[in-house]
C-alpha cells in the first residue's frame, strides 16, 4: 500500500517519500540494537528486523512500477471513462507487477539474508545461530552444513516466487 500511495499521489511523495528513503539507507543490522533495546531479546527484534528488510524493495520497486506505467495506457483508460477503480484494477496493477515482482523477489532475498544474519548475532536457535555455534567449536562441518541447507531453503524460496509469477504473469512469453 505505502508503494502504491508513493506511485499514485504525487503528495504523498513528496510528504513521506523523502523520510522513507532516509530510513531505509539505514542497514538493518543497524536498527538491530534500538529494537533490542525497545523489544527484549527474543523473536519480536527479528521479526520486526526481517519485515523491515522485506518492506523496503516491495515499496520501492511497486512505487516505480506504477510511475513507469506507460502515458498511452492512462491516456487509453481516460478515453474509455474509466474510473479510478477500474482504471487501477485493469491498467495500472496489470502494467507494474513485473516490477512489483522485482521488489517482491529483492524482499524474499532480503528478508532471508536478514534471518539469518539476525540469527547470527543474537539468536540462541536458527540455522544462524548453528552457523556461529560451529565456529566457535571449530566445528566446519557444521558451518558448512547450515551453509548449503540455507542455500538450498533460499532456491527453494525464490522457485516458489518464480513459480507464482510466471501464474500471475501468464500473458508474458516464457523466460
Amino acid at each position: 500500500m505505502t508503494g502504491l500511495a508513493f506511485g499514485l499521489f504525487p503528495r504523498a511523495r513528496k510528504l513521506v517519500e523523502p523520510l522513507f528513503v532516509a530510513l531505509a539507507q539505514i542497514p538493518v543490522l543497524g536498527w538491530l540494537p534500538i529494537l533490542i533495546l525497545f523489544t527484549g531479546l527474543g523473536d519480536a527484534p527479528k521479526i520486526i528486523a526481517i519485515a523491515w528488510a522485506c518492506f523496503i524493495p516491495v515499496v520501492l520497486n511497486t512505487r516505480q512500477g506504477i510511475r513507469d506505467v506507460p502515458a498511452g495506457f492512462l491516456e487509453l483508460g481516460r478515453a474509455i471513462s474509466l474510473g479510478p477503480f477500474s482504471m487501477l484494477s485493469t491498467i495500472i496493477l496489470p502494467a507494474a507487477v513485473p516490477q512489483i515482482f522485482t521488489g517482491l523477489r529483492e524482499g524474499l532475498a532480503n528478508g532471508w539474508q536478514t534471518l539469518v544474519a539476525v540469527e547470527l548475532i543474537g539468536s540462541f536457535s536458527g540455522l544462524g545461530y548453528m552457523m556461529a555455534y560451529g565456529r566457535q567449536l571449530f566445528q566446519l562441518d557444521v558451518v558448512l552444513a547450515a551453509v548449503v541447507v540455507i542455500g538450498v531453503i533460499g532456491l527453494a524460496l525464490h522457485m516458489l516466487l518464480a513459480l507464482l509469477e510466471r501464474r500471475l504473469l501468464y500473458w508474458q512469453a516464457p523466460r
